[in-house]
């Protein structure tokens, strides 16, 4: 269903690269412009605990158990990311790349520990979309998630 282990990891790494980039690439007045419901500086918060919980929603899922974030799934995690803007309020965008940076090294050394075998297990939890619920499912989410945000990024601020 989803692409192996080390071609996702590939891609989380390119996903992550880009994003990166383009968010060290920005002035502070940039980070801290409206693109809607939030700014870069509060998608790079989200990302700070996105890296944090997508690890912690692994690990549960390797041990059968569902992450303790889906609960907010069909409200496009709304609290989730809401608690992110608190927990990680800086506005010192070089404290929060090296946040970004620190948490996806030590989502990245953990995810590379996982057999091949237990990356697209089925241990029985469902997704809150249906379906199984998988490491490699998780992971395809946040890479998804680093390119769409980046996107939202660069057309917000290529429109203001």
């Amino acid at each position: 269903m989803f692409d192996n282990k080390d071609k996702q990891l590939e891609d989380l790494e390119t996903a992550y690269t880009a994003f990166m980039e383009t968010v060290r690439g920005l002035s502070l007045q940039n980070s801290l412009k409206s693109l809607g419901d939030w700014t870069p500086r509060d998608i790079a918060a989200h990302f700070i605990g996105w890296n944090r919980i997508t690890l912690a929603g692994c690990s549960a899922l390797r041990e059968g158990a569902e992450p303790f974030y889906f609960y907010d799934g069909t409200n496009d995690y709304r609290k989730v990311n809401a608690k992110f803007l608190k927990q990680f309020p800086s506005r010192d965008q070089n404290e929060l790349i090296r946040e970004i940076e620190a948490t996806m090294e030590i989502l990245v050394s953990y995810l590379i520990t996982i057999s091949t075998s237990e990356w697209e297990l089925d241990t029985g939890v469902i997704h809150y979309r249906a379906g199984p619920a998988t490491v490699a499912r998780c992971v395809d989410s946040l890479i998804r998630d680093y390119k769409k945000h980046r996107l939202e990024i660069v057309d917000g601020l290529a429109s203001n």
